[in-house]
C-alpha cells in the first residue's frame, strides 16, 4: 500500500474518543514499526497523537522541548566562550559531549515526504531549492545540527585532527548545504592536506552559494592562493584583484598581491580581457554568480510589488551588495528609512 492509503486507513479507525484513539494510534505505531515507510507513518501518528493530548499536557511537552533547546543553546555559548578564551581543550570536551548526545538520539531524518535542514537565512533555502529542485517538502529541524557539527569540526581542525574535522564539517553541510561559513571551513581541510585540486574545484562550486560580498571575496582569494601555488601569477593576481573589488581592505589579498610582485615582478598585469580569458579557461565566474544576483533581484521586486517592505529590504541588501547598482541602492535607502519610521 502507498503511504497515503495507509494513513487514510489509520485515520479511518479513529473514534473521536481521545483515550481510545491514543491507545489505537500506539498500536498502529507498533504495527508499522518495521514497515519500509515506518518513519513517515510513525511521524504522522505522532502528529495525530499530539492533537489528542490535553492542552495542559501539551504545555508540559512544549516546556520540555523549550528547556532542552535552551540547554543546547547555553552549551553552544559556553563552547564559544571557551574558544574565545583560548580554552580549546575544554571547548572540545563540551562539544564532544553535545555531539555524542545528538548522535545517540537522531531526529529529523529525511523521509519520503520531507527533507530537514538547518538554514540560517531565507535566501539559503531559496538557493538550495533553486539548484536542487527537491521533490519532498523542506522542513526546519529545530535542533541546530549545522551549527553543532560546524563547531565540532572547527575544533577538530584546531586540534589538527584533519580527517575527523572534515567528516564533521561534511555533516554540518548536510544540514545546511548553502552555508558559506561551513563550506569554507570544509574546503580549508583540503588546503591543509595540500589537496589543492580538490580545494580549487570546491571553491569554484561555492560561488553559487556566495551571496554576501565577503563570501564572493573569499572565493576569489581561494582561487588566488591556488594559482600562486601553481605559479600562475597573472591568473592569481586577477583573482586577488577581483577579491578586492568585493572586500577592498582585506589584508590577506593585499599581502598575496605583494608576494606576487616580489616573486614575479614581470608577470602579465591582468586586464579586463585577460580576466575574461582566465574565467573561461579555468571555469570560474568573472564576477558574483549571475544566478545569485538574478534571484535576489527577482525576489526583491516581487516583495516590493506585494508591499512586503522588510522582505524587500532583505533581498535588496543582498542584490546591492553584489552589484553596487546606484539606482537600486537609492531604493534600498528609501525603503530602510520608510521601515524605520513605521
Amino acid at each position: 500500500m502507498t503511504l497515503d492509503t495507509i494513513l487514510k486507513e489509520i485515520t479511518a479507525g479513529l473514534t473521536g474518543n481521545s483515550k481510545d484513539d491514543l491507545a489505537y494510534l500506539k498500536s498502529q505505531m507498533g504495527k508499522y514499526k518495521d514497515h519500509e515507510l515506518s518513519q513517515e507513518i510513525l511521524r504522522a501518528c505522532g502528529r495525530l497523537m499530539y492533537d489528542l493530548i490535553p492542552d495542559n499536557k501539551k504545555k508540559e511537552l512544549e516546556n520540555l522541548i523549550e528547556n532542552d533547546a535552551k540547554g543546547t543553546e547555553a552549551t553552544i555559548k559556553e563552547i564559544r566562550f571557551n574558544v574565545f578564551e583560548g580554552n580549546i581543550e575544554k571547548a572540545f570536551k563540551l562539544s564532544e559531549a553535545l555531539v555524542s548526545k545528538i548522535e545517540k538520539a537522531p531526529m529529523f531524518e529525511n523521509d519520503t515526504a520531507s527533507e530537514y535542514y538547518s538554514f540560517n537565512e531565507l535566501f539559503q533555502e531559496i538557493l538550495y531549492v533553486y539548484y536542487n529542485k527537491p521533490k519532498r517538502d523542506i522542513r526546519a529541524a529545530t535542533i541546530p545540527y549545522a551549527e553543532i557539527f560546524y563547531i565540532h569540526g572547527n575544533l577538530l581542525f584546531e586540534l589538527k585532527r584533519l580527517p575527523e574535522a572534515r567528516e564533521y564539517l561534511k555533516k554540518a553541510l548536510r544540514w545546511n548545504p548553502a552555508s558559506c561559513k561551513i563550506a569554507f571551513e570544509y574546503i580549508e581541510t583540503f588546503k591543509a592536506s595540500k589537496d589543492y585540486d580538490e580545494f580549487f574545484e570546491l571553491t569554484k562550486e561555492q560561488f553559487k552559494y556566495a551571496y554576501r560580498r565577503e563570501d564572493v571575496a573569499r572565493c576569489y582569494r581561494n582561487l588566488g592562493f591556488y594559482f600562486v601555488e601553481k605559479e600562475e601569477y597573472s591568473v592569481a593576481a586577477g583573482c586577488l584583484l577581483s577579491s578586492l573589488l568585493y572586500e577592498a581592505d582585506n589584508k590577506m589579498a593585499q599581502s598575496e598581491l605583494y608576494y606576487i610582485q616580489e616573486k614575479a615582478p614581470n608577470y602579465d598585469k591582468p586586464t579586463p580581457e585577460l580576466l575574461d580569458k582566465y574565467s573561461e579557461q579555468y571555469g570560474y565566474p568573472v564576477r558574483a554568480c549571475e544566478t545569485v544576483v538574478g534571484l535576489s533581484g527577482a525576489y526583491s521586486k516581487k516583495a516590493l510589488e506585494d508591499g512586503e517592505n522588510d522582505i524587500a529590504a532583505y533581498f535588496l541588501e543582498i542584490y546591492c551588495g553584489l552589484t553596487e547598482d546606484e539606482e537600486t541602492i537609492a531604493i534600498l535607502e528609501q525603503l530602510i528609512d520608510k521601515n524605520n519610521k513605521e
